[in-house]
């Protein structure tokens, strides 16, 4: 029973979305019923047009008293549909709902769901191929169209969907085809996911009336708040005759002012106020200006704000009056009141501005942000620059140092960005490590390429946080409108999905947006859905490509290489399966499996062949790492020293210290350490030389470079000397040709692989391949000495 409940547990989530008291479940009520009522003339004329489709296709199948009966039933049911929404609209949206209200909307969509049940279950036998394609369709739409339809009501949805798709499995059961249990079987396949679809809306849509009634119960509270302090906020009274000089002055008044009554008693008001404004700012200054105009209309005036400076302090009277008219209706005076409204100005404007900026950063907040995106609109065309701007590695920073050096962190980034954008560019914190760039106005491609270049190269300094220097980069999405977008939701997915292809791309980088990109995101997303079930189906498989040691000519070890062969999509690119891992959060569990089965198949090999792993940085820095592999070396049987991980250069955005501590528990557990992808990422001679590394692994990109550059070559071949100075050895990957493999012999690397001398295989082709003793090919030139290596010549 415990793992029953605990499986519906999502759905008893979805079935009561929120908690509420019971006048604000009663308005929840209504938003959902409104919700499904506002599609009713539509499904309601989709159900009349499909029952017109059934009745003309099976009018010579059936008998046509029971097709007219069910006809008349779905008219029926369409009917009190539309009579319900009939009534909504003549009530004007009402604000309240009774449970009894969702109850009637469930009853009614079961009672079309059992309507339409018929007509798979009795005419699906009865009708020849093109009615059953034809059926087939129109059960499928209703499924997927009427669960999305009552998402808002999940148990109207849920229920709608179970009746109609078991209906449909029935009937597609009782069709004598070859395939009509396959049919069946992904047809209620469809009706679960769409079931599925229902409650992830439904808790969508549950949180988002808990968060409206928050919003507007925060907004009560503040405003009672400031109303509370008004009431209590000291004033005082005056009077002045026509020429506007004071006539009565309060006790309070005169305090305000710091002088005593009688001094100010024949002075002029707005000469008293306009006194003190030549220490306001200009633009404060109209203030006063308004505030004389409203005298000069000789209409009375509530709550007119003004600006006055005493004891060198700028503060804020609200002046409300009326002027004194005698018998013949000529202004003899004004009579008013006049308030401190300073700290309530002020009040207002922090709750304006928390409203619109984001507390941490003091940048422009997700809503400030869509605000100034809705300028954007279809029928307008605003001109406009859209940068989508995500920080790379910062999980695994935040996770490293905490959530408040992460915060600190954010913080050092807003800053950055403002010190790289204009005063008039809408620069935004959306949330977490994303950010956004709003620039207005014509701008050239030219120009959004040098500011997002800009802004990437501004993070290639470490961040300095609490004494702590890390490196942060960012990856720029960018989309311009109207070009990319003729909305502002519309620019901003444009714009989000650049991102990903820059992220995709290798990070550190900016992408404009293009259409085909929109092609690759959706790929991405079904990538990430089917990963979470890759492990568990059995899909990962290890690939082994054999590493050859130059001076032996024989196999030294072995590289584990993942394969994903999905179902549907055949073998799944490494590269793109391992980003949409790490964005997703799973590459954790992926690297875990991968350790495990590859200490398990090297434990089979021959003594002297070790096993290179690739290591994620989110393996890395957990700090059971050690202990973790071990374990499993431990439970295999295979010796510390047959086991070498391979790590990237991104280990380098981390604390040094830190990072070598890792390091060096592993090696201290005989386990070998390789730097992977060397002269790629950030390739600092430091970090080499202070971080305890057995081997470097040399880029395919210089190595397939190699006999066509000299340049190249002679990377490769100071590459190769330090790595000796250091007392590391090195490997070659991507090795294609005999004449890059002569290359390297000449240059004195140590191990080479690649698809010259053998390509990836299976761990059961592995074991052959090692059984023949294969070694590689004689090598057409001598290996040079330490001298020839300096001076590039063989004499």
């Amino acid at each position: 029973m415990s793992r029953l409940g605990h499986l519906l547990t999502p759905i008893r989530t979805a079935l009561a979305p929120f908690q509420a008291d019971a006048p604000l479940a009663a308005r929840f009520r209504a938003r959902q019923i409104q919700a499904v009522l506002r599609l009713t003339p539509l499904t309601m004329l989709a159900n009349v047009l499909n029952a017109s489709i059934v009745g003309l296709s099976f009018r010579n199948e059936l008998n046509p008293l029971l097709l007219v009966a069910w006809a008349l039933c779905v008219l029926y049911a369409a009917g009190t549909g539309i009579d319900a929404w009939l009534r909504w609209r003549r009530f004007r949206t009402p604000t309240t709902a009774s449970p009894g209200a969702l109850s009637r909307a469930t009853k009614h969509a079961a009672l079309l769901a059992i309507l339409w049940g018929i007509v798979p279950v009795l005419m699906m036998p009865l009708g020849g191929p093109e009615a059953r394609i034809m059926l087939t369709a129109i059960i499928t739409g209703m499924i997927c169209a009427g669960g999305f339809a009552l998402a808002t009501i999940p148990t109207a949805a849920l229920t709608y969907v179970a009746i109609l798709g078991l209906a449909a499995f029935i009937g597609l059961l009782r069709i004598d085809i070859p395939m009509a249990t396959e049919l069946s079987s992904l047809l209620l396949v469809y009706a679960l996911i769409v079931m599925g679809s229902v409650l992830s809306h439904a808790r969508t849509f549950g949180a988002r009336l808990m968060a409206e009634a928050e919003g507007e119960r925060q907004r009560q509270l503040l405003g009672l708040l400031l109303n509370d302090f008004e009431e209590n906020a000291s004033d005082w009274l005056w009077e002045t005759d026509a020429d506007g000089c004071l006539t009565h002055v309060s006790a309070r008044m005169a305090s305000v002012f710091g002088r005593k009554a009688q001094s100010l008693m024949g002075q002029p008001l707005l000469g008293l106020i306009a006194h003190t404004l030549d220490r306001v700012p200009e633009d404060e200054r109209r203030a006063y200006t308004e505030l004389r105009s409203r005298f000069d209309s000789g209409q009375a005036f509530r709550d007119a704000l003004v600006p006055v400076v005493l004891d060198n302090e700028t503060r804020w009277w609200s002046i409300t009056a009326k002027p004194l008219c005698d018998s013949a209706g000529a202004v003899t005076g004004w009579r008013g009141v006049g308030t401190d409204v300073t700290q309530s100005l002020a009040a207002q404007r922090e709750v304006q501005r928390m409203a619109h900026f984001d507390g941490l950063t003091g940048l422009a907040n997700r809503n400030h942000f869509h605000d100034a995106l809705s300028r954007i609109e279809d029928s307008t065309e605003v001109p406009a620059l859209l940068l989508c701007l995500d920080l790379d590695n910062f999980k695994s920073i935040n996770d490293s140092f905490g959530h408040a050096f992460g915060d600190g962190l954010l913080r050092v980034v807003a800053q950055r960005l403002l010190g790289r954008t204009r005063r008039s560019d809408v620069v935004a914190r959306l949330g977490g490590d994303e950010f956004a760039i709003i620039r207005w106005g014509e701008v050239s491609p030219e120009e959004a390429e040098e500011l997002a270049t800009r802004i990437i190269r501004s993070f290639e300094d470490p961040c300095e946080v609490d004494g702590i220097r890390v490196r942060i980069g960012t990856s720029v999405g960018i989309a311009m409108a109207p070009k990319d977008g003729h909305s502002g939701e519309q620019l901003l997915k444009n714009a989000d999905i650049a991102l990903y292809a820059a992220k995709f791309d290798g990070k550190g980088r900016f992408r404009f947006f293009d259409y085909e990109m929109d092609t690759r995101a959706r790929r991405r997303l079904f990538l990430e859905h089917e990963l979470r079930g890759a492990l568990t189906r059995g899909e990962f498989q290890l690939a082994y490509q054999p590493i050859f040691d130059l001076d032996s000519g024989h196999i030294s070890g072995c590289e584990a290489l993942l394969r994903w062969h999905h179902p549907r999509l055949g073998l799944i690119d490494t590269q793109e399966c391992i980003a949409v891992a790490e964005e997703s959060g799973q590459i954790e569990s992926i690297g875990e499996w991968v350790l495990d089965a590859a200490i398990r198949d090297a434990a089979g090999w021959p003594a002297p062949i070790r096993v290179s792993v690739n290591l994620s940085l989110a393996q890395f820095i957990k700090p059971s790492l050690c202990d973790t592999i071990l374990a499993l070396l431990d439970a295999h049987g295979l010796p510390a020293g047959r086991l070498e991980l391979e790590l990237t250069e991104s280990i380098f955005l981390r604390d040094t210290t830190d990072t070598e501590g890792h390091l060096r528990a592993l090696r201290g557990a005989g386990i070998r350490v390789a730097l992977d992808d060397f002269g790629t990422g950030y390739s600092s001679l430091a970090y080499l030389r202070t971080l305890p590394l057995d081997r470097i692994k040399i880029d395919r990109a210089f190595v397939q470079a190699i006999t066509h550059h000299p340049e190249t070559a002679a990377i490769v071949r100071a590459i190769i000397a330090m790595a000796q100075a250091l007392r590391m050895d090195t490997c070659a990957e991507g090795v294609e040709d005999i004449a890059q493999l002569n290359a390297l012999h000449a240059e004195g690397c140590h191990t080479v692989q690649g698809f010259a001398l053998a390509e990836p295989m299976a761990a059961s082709a592995l074991s052959a391949f090692l059984a023949g003793h294969v070694s590689i090919p004689a090598l057409s030139s001598r290996r040079r000495s330490p001298t020839e290596r300096q001076t590039g010549s063989p004499h």
